[in-house]
């Protein structure tokens, strides 16, 4: 046991040991990868250097790297200059998976050979140095400088013979490799390094065209102190967030510039009249969003070349979402969901100190990209108008630079709102309205508005998740004024039932008033019918038993009439009442209803 823990921390030590420092730095030599996973440059490895520059007789191929990256260093080892995915290699993948594992390959991006879990083997900070060793056997070692075990150990049965390497990273990923380093040994010396020889590629017509084109050509200058920039905006998508009041918006923006500089003669490369650039080798203008919620220039969903032509005319094409801030607090009573936004999007350069000035690019030029600029329909009607301010109407000292201004009018489509928000809302008002036509002083009328009460305050309650905060929507003064409307007519329903009310009815005034013509006229109430009794002095003279009786029938048909005169007149004033609130209830929701739309 204590053997065991002696010879694990004599590991450790070994380990640990190892520094990569700066003159093995200044010894090596440096590539730098900021193109993805793309094996670009090629090396030629000399057979009879590496005989002579190894650690141990039985080496046949070794290598000495420091890689500084975040991620995903790719080394390549190949038989041949630029192989294909059918030819046998040996690629290792440092820190793929964001850092997370170490592989070989014996093909291009495929065939795995070797894998080992490596959390952390890079750094953005320091270099990180590896070696490669392959023996006659067909042994290959892939470890960390100053391990004594390997990483990666794989025994090839058929080996193929080293005579070019090459280095990649990862989209979006730059590494920094250094090569041809010295190999250190046990006894703190250094074998001299190796000197591999860069291998020229074949380039064709274009290539040999961009490489004269960009020589000496510093990509962030502008080519004149003013340029003129044709700019062609169109919408794809647009959304609104009436909640957060931003406007979300796709956007296809094409740019379009002359760079004098760098036009060419056609003649001279065998009749090239385009080229495609990769964003970032030339200038390109950089624009961003004035009132974007966020600060930066415009980032493209897809990453789409720079074309040139003989001429110097460039043209850029990107695709990008934006959100941008439309605040309109003109009225705080809206008409929605039937309302409306004038939001304004402000396109401006990103570099202050550049004098760019905009022109509107020709419709013809944005109809070249119609088939790649899907249009998304949504739930609004977009009308839009484009402008170009310069920086004199703009009244900004910062830069002199035009802007470019688009001016967005939405309106909602609001099919579904109508159906969920207007039926509830007619349906409710139909109902109130035909009650003023039911039969008066009935406790069932009652149930009925205390109903409707319950079910327009519990739709309240959860309307705000619905309707923008920031705003009083005019639909929900509607729903308000029928809730109000409805408690009203309860209140006067149950106050014509009680028993003041009959007692008001005995009042003089109160019968002078349902008793008037005018009155019985104006609410089509029944005339109202008196009857006549004569009595004389000789009232029993002459009189048959058949005139007592009849007399005697009168007088009992005036008294039941007298009994049920007290319920009538309460009757006749709740018909009177209700009438009264169906006129004012229907003069008020169509006036509502009209203002509203």
């Amino acid at each position: 046991m204590w053997l065991l823990i002696y010879f694990i921390g004599i590991l450790g030590s070994a380990v640990g040991n190892f520094t990569f420092t700066y003159d093995m730095a200044m010894q090596c030599k440096e590539h730098l990868c900021q193109h993805g996973y793309n094996y670009e440059t090629y090396y030629l490895v000399e057979s009879d250097q590496r005989k002579i520059v190894r650690s141990d007789p039985s080496i046949t191929f070794e290598m000495h790297i420091a890689i500084l990256a975040a991620s995903n260093g790719h080394i390549l080892l190949s038989t041949v200059s630029q192989p294909d995915a059918a030819d046998p290699v040996y690629e290792i993948v440092v820190g793929g998976g964001g850092n997370k594992f170490t592989e070989l390959r014996g093909n291009l991006k495929r065939n795995a050979k070797a894998s080992a879990k490596t959390v952390g083997i890079l750094s953005t900070i320091e270099f990180r140095a590896f070696y490669i060793k392959i023996t006659e056997d067909g042994l290959i070692e892939f470890g960390r400088e100053g391990d004594i075990l390997p990483i990666l150990s794989y025994q090839d049965m058929d080996p193929i013979n080293i005579h070019y390497f090459s280095f990649a990273a990862w989209n979006g990923v730059e590494a920094k490799f250094l090569y041809d380093c010295p190999i250190p040994l046990k006894n703190a010396t250094e074998v001299p390094s190796s000197d591999s020889v860069m291998v020229e590629p074949k380039m064709s017509n274009s290539d040999m065209l961009k490489r004269s084109l960009l020589l000496n050509r510093d990509p962030n200058i502008a080519p004149r102190s003013k340029v003129t920039v044709q700019l062609g905006v169109k919408i794809t998508s647009i959304t609104y967030d009436p909640f957060e009041t931003k406007l979300r918006t796709g956007l296809s923006v094409v740019r379009k510039w002359t760079d004098d500089s760098m036009a060419w003669n056609p003649l001279k490369f065998n009749g090239t009249s385009r080229l495609t650039f990769r964003q970032g080798q030339i200038w390109s203008p950089s624009l961003s969003i004035y009132n974007s919620d966020t600060i930066g220039f415009l980032d493209a969903k897809n990453s789409e070349p720079i074309t040139m032509f003989e001429s110097g005319e460039t043209i850029l094409h990107m695709q990008t979402t934006i959100q941008t801030w439309c605040l309109d607090y003109s009225d705080m009573l809206t008409k929605w969901p039937h309302d409306e936004y004038d939001c304004v999007i402000v396109i401006e350069p990103w570099e202050n100190h550049e004098d760019i000035t905009f022109k509107k690019l020709d419709p013809e030029d944005m109809k070249a990209f119609a088939d790649i600029d899907d249009v998304i329909q949504n739930s609004w009607d977009i009308t839009t108008e484009q402008y170009i301010l310069n920086s004199t109407s703009w009244n900004s000292n910062s830069s002199e630079s035009d802007r470019f201004v688009i001016e967005v009018v939405l309106k909602r489509r609001a099919t579904a709102f109508n159906i969920v928000f207007y039926t509830p809302l007619l349906v409710l008002m139909t109902f109130i309205l035909l009650s003023f036509w039911t039969e008066p002083l009935n406790l069932r009328r009652i149930w009925f508005y205390a109903g409707c009460s319950v079910v327009i305050c519990s739709g309240l309650c959860y309307i705000d998740f619905l309707v923008p905060c920031h705003s009083i929507p005019s639909i929900l003064v509607l729903y308000t004024v029928v809730l109000g409307g409805v408690l009203l007519a309860l209140l006067i329903h149950a106050a014509l039932m009680t028993s003041l009310t009959k007692r008001l009815c005995k009042t003089i005034t109160i019968q002078n008033i349902l008793t008037a013509q005018w009155f019985r006229t104006l609410f089509f109430l029944p005339p109202f019918k008196t009857s006549h009794i004569y009595e004389t002095i000789n009232n029993d003279y002459g009189e048959s038993n058949e005139d007592v009786m009849e007399t005697s029938g009168i007088r009992n048909i005036e008294a039941m009439q007298s009994d049920n005169k007290e319920d009538n007149e309460s009757v006749e004033l709740a018909e009177a009442v209700d009438k009264v609130l169906f006129f004012i209830y229907s003069m008020t929701f169509a006036v509502m209803l009209a203002l509203h739309f």
